[in-house]
């Protein structure tokens, strides 16, 4: 007899109709939400997206317990191999009755989740060879010391895949094992049975699991075995289609229950989110999230299959309907201050007396003169810091600025600034320096040691993010008593746990705590300026009250709140300090924004938005005070630590000219160059001011180290290589030409 040779086309159906393939097929087709969640992966290890806000790094470059480590690796490896397992059973729920073949198959679900590993192996292997390159041009890693962590990452995906598959053999049953092979062969034979009329008329069917007439199954001629090797699919047609669906149907609810057991795993993993030995990387918190929105919906599907789309829309609506119960919103709220007195908003002119007005003024004129009681000589300089914000690198680079500053002067920077201001990271490490000269006056402190250089660097996004993922996202369990109030623990909390822990527990005091230190001039005065997200006005806050500069001689809205007297009868000086500092710095999504006590609600976060260089504060603070500057100073010095250079605009030549690119460009290109307006109108306020002070103004820039080609990302977390370039900024020429201007204008 002879045998049936191979033709092209078989080779080429073979090779078209292979099953991994047609899941790629099927994936684009159908599953575009799925690889939504692949792509945005892609794009972050590529460094296409988030690159600005450090993103990359977070998968890059993941810390556990402060240290890339085997640890850190295999926790980001374990993570994602819970994403791959809710990918395949998402996949699988939502694909699985096109294929009917498998439903012939022993373990259905292994042999789909081999073939529906393209993607996955891709991203592996793409992830492996980023991070490869990047821990050997940004960390001070051997090809031994990477292979060794990378060998973490492939360790934590097999061994979680291990566990799913190993609870799916146990649980999943395939044709035979359901019906018996005996009543398999019996029932597949029946050709009654198998009459198209007869099983659409089929009562034991559930109702629910029928496949759409419209939805066709779709061709596979191969497929990849267990032990990886090609076989030819089996035919499918003469087996009951009920009985397939019963497969199905089986398996789809074991993934069920492994999707909503790992969700009940999560939250449990939440309440334990306070030790430190919990926090895993940020990078594995997010793809933990994206995990839980894969096993969400897929679950859904699995239950009531194409109402799924509907009852996701209705619980978003039923959601955003109960939000608005006072009882329902989770409302970030300022740690220390009163709520029992809602303050009626907006604020309007006439709202502080002209002699308290003039009180408030006199309070500032009174700290002044304790200042220049200090002061070697008998008209000195008044110096004003303004420090920029940026996140985790601005922490630390306004920390080291005046560390290495003060040191530089033997003390008499510190001992001369009258007032800082700034925004976000800038305040945080400006505020950590204030504290270390306290605590120098107390109990002779060194403020200078190297061991405290480090301090602003450390990570504080993987405790955010966790927190997020494991408990914001989902159900808030757990609360803690501040002065007599319940708080929610939410990443708000964790933020300024964090915070006080990296700055050796000096943060533990209130707003009112500094205010007779501030008075006396024995610490400089500090403004913060948070925006208000309701209207974008600024607030006030320091330990005095600044009315003086909040009211307008006219009966326009001021864009300024005076804290002070704006809360008086919520207790504005209980407010915990490390929360002003967070108010003072909440980036939108990744911290909640603040509720203040007022009617109608208002919240604040990031002063960024409105004057992100300190300059605009400074300038106000300094013009209300100008005449006394005049007769008791030589001179004014506006000390700006920027994190970043301060360079002529370059308008950069649109290369890439597209119908989307003119589309976007006007909104991007504003956005990107925000700060950058802010700077022009900034050195406007400053070309004003000789105007209307005629004493000496010298601004003396000290700068990050940070360019297009040099840069150093806005989160809070910084890599090594971030951490370096940051120390190194200190040398930089423009800074040691900076810091040799400032020691003559001191001593003039």
């Amino acid at each position: 007899m002879k045998k049936n040779r191979t033709t092209f086309r078989d080779y080429f159906n073979r090779t078209v109709y292979f099953f991994p393939l047609q899941l790629l097929f099927v994936h684009l087709k159908k599953n575009q939400q799925l690889l939504i969640f692949w792509l945005i992966l892609f794009l972050v290890i590529f460094k296409e997206l988030g690159l600005k806000y450090g993103i990359p790094y977070l998968f890059l470059a993941p810390e556990y317990l402060g240290k890339l480590s085997f640890s850190s690796y295999f926790i980001v490896g374990f993570s994602l191999g819970g994403f791959v397992s809710a990918f395949n059973i998402s996949s699988y729920i939502m694909n699985g009755f096109r294929f009917p073949f498998l439903a012939t198959l022993s373990k259905p679900f292994l042999k789909y989740s081999i073939n529906n590993a393209t993607i996955p192996l891709l991203f592996i292997i793409c992830y492996l060879l980023q991070t490869h390159d990047f821990l050997k041009a940004n960390e001070i890693f051997n090809d031994q010391e990477i292979a060794y962590r990378l060998l973490g990452f492939l360790g934590g995906y097999v061994i979680f895949t291990l566990l799913s598959m190993a609870y799916f053999l146990a649980t999943n049953k395939d044709f035979e094992k359901l019906f018996g092979k005996e009543l398999a062969k019996v029932l597949s034979s029946d050709s009654k049975k198998n009459e198209p009329a007869t099983i659409l008329l089929n009562k034991n069917e559930p109702i629910w699991f029928k496949k759409n007439d419209n939805e066709k199954s779709w061709r596979v001629d191969t497929y990849l075995s267990s032990t990886f090797g090609f076989r030819k699919t089996r035919p499918h047609y003469h087996y009951d289609e009920s009985m397939l669906s019963q497969v199905f149907r089986q398996n789809h609810i074991n993934a069920s229950f492994f999707e909503i057991g790992v969700i009940i795993s999560i939250i449990i993993l939440g309440l334990f989110r306070e030790k430190e030995v919990f926090i895993i990387p940020a990078g594995a918190s997010i793809v933990l999230l994206f995990t839980m929105l894969l096993m969400f919906t897929s679950a859904l599907r699995s239950w009531i299959r194409g109402w799924t789309l509907i009852v996701i829309l209705a619980v978003i609506l039923l959601i955003n309907q109960l939000s608005k119960l006072d009882n329902f919103y989770y409302d970030s709220l300022a740690y220390g201050m009163s709520y029992d007195y809602k303050v009626p908003y907006p604020e309007k002119h006439g709202d502080v007396p002209p002699e308290k007005i003039q009180a408030d003024y006199m309070q500032t004129i009174r700290m002044l003169e304790s200042w220049k009681k200090k002061q070697h000589s008998d008209r000195p300089k008044a110096v004003f810091l303004a420090a920029s914000g940026g996140g985790a690198r601005a922490a630390q680079w306004s920390f080291l600025a005046l560390q290495h500053l003060d040191s530089l002067t033997k003390g008499q920077l510190m001992n001369q600034v009258i007032m800082g201001t700034g925004s976000s990271g800038g305040m945080i490490g400006t505020a950590y320096f204030r504290e270390l000269k306290w605590k120098q006056q107390k109990s002779n402190f060194n403020p200078y040691s190297d061991s405290l250089q480090g301090d602003m660097s450390k990570d504080m996004l993987n405790p955010i993010i966790f927190n997020l993922a494991v408990n914001d996202v989902l159900i808030r369990t757990q609360k803690f008593d501040y002065e007599g109030t319940m708080h929610w623990k939410d990443r708000a909390y964790v933020f300024e746990k964090t915070l006080n822990r990296h700055s050796n527990g000096f943060f533990q005091e209130s707003l009112g705590d500094y205010a007779k230190a501030e008075q006396k001039a024995e610490i400089p005065s500090l403004i913060f300026t948070p925006s208000v997200v309701n209207d974008g006005r600024r607030m006030l806050v320091s330990t005095m009250p600044l009315s003086f500069i909040t009211q307008n001689p006219t009966n326009v809205l001021s864009e300024n709140i005076d804290y002070m007297n704006f809360f008086k009868h919520n207790d504005p000086l209980n407010l915990r300090f490390t929360t002003l500092l967070r108010m003072n710095s909440s980036f939108p999504y990744i911290m909640p924004t603040i509720s203040m006590p007022t009617d109608p609600t208002i919240d604040v976060f990031d002063s960024g938005l409105r004057d992100n260089y300190g300059i605009k504060t400074t300038i106000q603070y300094i013009f209300h005070i100008r005449n006394w500057l005049a007769k008791n100073t030589s001179g004014i010095v506006i000390l700006q630590i920027r994190d970043g250079l301060k360079i002529d605009g370059k308008a950069e030549e649109n290369k890439s000219r597209s119908i989307v690119n003119e589309i976007l460009t006007p909104f991007g290109s504003l956005y990107g160059n925000w700060f950058e307006v802010q700077d022009y109108n900034n050195d406007e306020l400053l070309e004003y001011t000789s105007e209307w002070y005629k004493g000496k103004v010298d601004i003396i820039n000290y700068q990050l180290n940070k360019s297009a080609d040099n840069y150093i990302s806005l989160s809070w977390h910084l890599t090594s290589k971030e951490k370096v370039q940051i120390i190194n900024s200190l040398t930089l020429e423009e800074n040691i030409i900076a810091q040799k201007r400032l020691k003559t204008l001191l001593n003039e």
